[in-house]
């Protein structure tokens, strides 16, 4: 049985049936609303909570997510939510809700065999990576899924594709290429540069000077939001060295095949060695070589995504199997297209039936991926369940059991925003010495501070507050040599997913010893 569905009446039926959408949607949902009791929200999730929750007026929210180098979208949506609660759980409320769209979509019209539809939903990346992390990759899931739903309405209802390709380019830097390559193929399918384009209508040449320009406003804004300032000022490219190709030329096979090291720290790491999964990839990369060769119009633009993939991966940003899962995402959406093709909307337009090998190749091996995936999927799962994620909640949880008079401070301003987010209230940031509540990746702000300048300054915010401060450290400090008195209360590390540890210390609000000074290195030597 093939993974793709035939241009069958019955079959085509069937893979439109909402019953066994809904009722997996809901089995989904259930499932999804249970697993999120156990996991622990870590930093890069209750970033874009923190920065929509501080920000007093939505000016003031773009201004604060410059560093971000995402777009707008689900910072937007989360600082609408946040006008109404300030509970954390609505953060996942929002993800599960994307989820489970993207999901019940995804089974109602994706068309595949109910079998890869299952699995896929319920494997490593729709239960896991794309559905129990609240980041803005379930946005992205639903809006692409939706936009391969319309696909074949693209020319009878022209400005809403062009609203769902502006709103995924909206999402992420994946969604923006996705919706640029799209874009592209759209507009010259629309001026006929394709023979039997299925479903093709007559577009008036204002439509699509209006399209073009809609289009191509809404991809320049997603953009212009996700450049950092600091780029603009320094080199695009931030790696050149052997390491990155290598590991970016493995990534197609570990983007299909996300089985990790059956270990705790799991996470974005792969079980196979590099020197076997490039060749694997190459294996793969050619396949779908010979699967879309038929259909060229949708084989460029999926080997360009796929260049674009691995140029960034290599050059720019190495990236974690979120990221690099986009090859396999990108080679569902385009298989799903290139259905449209070959089913056509007549006779005429059908194209030639393909070789069977190919065809059976493709149902056996997306399968075989598919199981995989759940097998990866089910680890990572039974293991965010008996683990902690990250250490943030815990901490936060022995937080409240102090003295309502205790301040609390950090050494840095990334790892520790988390606890920021599960306290609900700012935290003291030694470094730059005010309350913060999420934090900004400006290199200017950058102020590491020596352990020992670190407890001096903690000792003088318990002398302004008259009152305990509990320094929260991502390391452990050489209290004991400190000229400044402090005392370690606890730690939490090694048994959380994510290797991030927090040592708190107490520092009492005790006068400063005697002719003791603390000083730093200058930050450049005096010519």
């Amino acid at each position: 049985m093939s993974i793709l569905k035939q241009p069958n009446p019955l079959l085509h039926s069937l893979s439109r049936d909402s019953s066994f959408a809904l009722f997996f949607t809901l089995l989904y949902a259930m499932l999804l609303a249970w697993l999120m009791g156990f996991h622990e929200l870590w930093f890069d999730e209750t970033e874009p909570w923190l920065l929509a929750l501080y920000s007093n007026s939505y000016a003031e929210l773009l201004h604060n997510k410059r560093f971000e180098g995402h777009p707008n979208l689900w910072y937007s949506l989360l600082f609408v939510i946040t006008k109404f609660t300030t509970n954390l759980q609505a953060l996942k409320i929002t993800q599960a809700a994307f989820a489970v769209g993207f999901v019940y979509v995804f089974l109602r019209h994706a068309p595949f065999s109910r079998l890869f539809r299952i699995l896929f939903c319920f494997g490593y990346y729709g239960l896991f990576e794309y559905g129990l992390i609240s980041r803005l990759y379930a946005i992205e899931l639903f809006t692409l899924f939706l936009v391969c739903t319309f696909y074949p309405k693209r020319f009878t209802h022209w400005y809403l594709y062009l609203l769902l390709l502006v709103l995924l380019a909206q999402t992420n830097l994946f969604g923006f290429l996705m919706a640029g390559i799209l874009g592209l193929l759209l507009f010259s399918e629309a001026f006929k540069l394709w023979k039997q384009t299925p479903h093709w209508a007559q577009i008036s040449h204002l439509k699509k000077g209006v399209g073009i320009l809609f289009w191509a406003a809404g991809c320049l804004f997603s953009l212009w939001s996700m450049v950092r300032p600091n780029e603009t000022n320094a080199s695009l490219l931030t790696y050149f060295h052997p390491y990155y190709f290598y590991q970016s030329a493995a990534r197609v096979w570990q983007a299909f095949v996300p089985v990790p090291n059956f270990i705790t720290t799991f996470w974005n790491t792969s079980l196979l060695r590099i020197s076997l999964e490039i060749p694997l990839s190459a294996v793969l990369l050619t396949f779908l070589l010979v699967v879309f060769y038929r259909t060229k119009r949708l084989l460029f633009p999926l080997f360009l995504l796929f260049a674009a993939l691995f140029v960034f991966f290599a050059l720019k940003y190495e990236g974690s199997l979120r990221h690099h899962a986009h090859f396999f995402l990108y080679t569902l959406a385009f298989l799903w297209l290139k259905s449209y093709y070959d089913q056509g909307s007549s006779p005429a337009q059908r194209l030639k039936p393909a070789p069977t090998w190919p065809s059976a190749a493709l149902s056996f091996c997306l399968t075989v991926f598919a199981v995989l995936q759940v097998v990866a999927g089910a680890y990572a799962l039974a293991t965010d369940w008996q683990k902690p994620f990250y250490a943030g909640k815990q901490t936060t949880q022995f937080l409240k059991t102090l003295p309502s008079n205790y301040v609390f401070a950090t050494d840095e301003g990334v790892a520790t925003s988390n606890i920021t987010a599960y306290l609900g209230k700012p935290v003291y940031n030694l470094p730059t010495g005010n309350l913060k509540s999420f934090y900004t990746l400006d290199p200017n702000e950058v102020n590491d501070l020596r352990p020992y300048v670190l407890l001096d300054w903690a000792m003088a915010l318990a002398q302004q507050k008259n009152a305990p401060v509990i320094l929260i450290c991502r390391s452990e400090l050489p209290y004991t040599w400190a000229f400044s008195p402090a005392t370690f209360i606890a730690q939490f590390r090694g048994n959380t997913i994510t290797q991030f540890a927090f040592f708190l210390y107490q520092i009492d609000p005790l006068p400063f010893p005697k002719k003791q000074m603390t000083a730093e290195y200058p930050a450049q030597q005096v010519q």
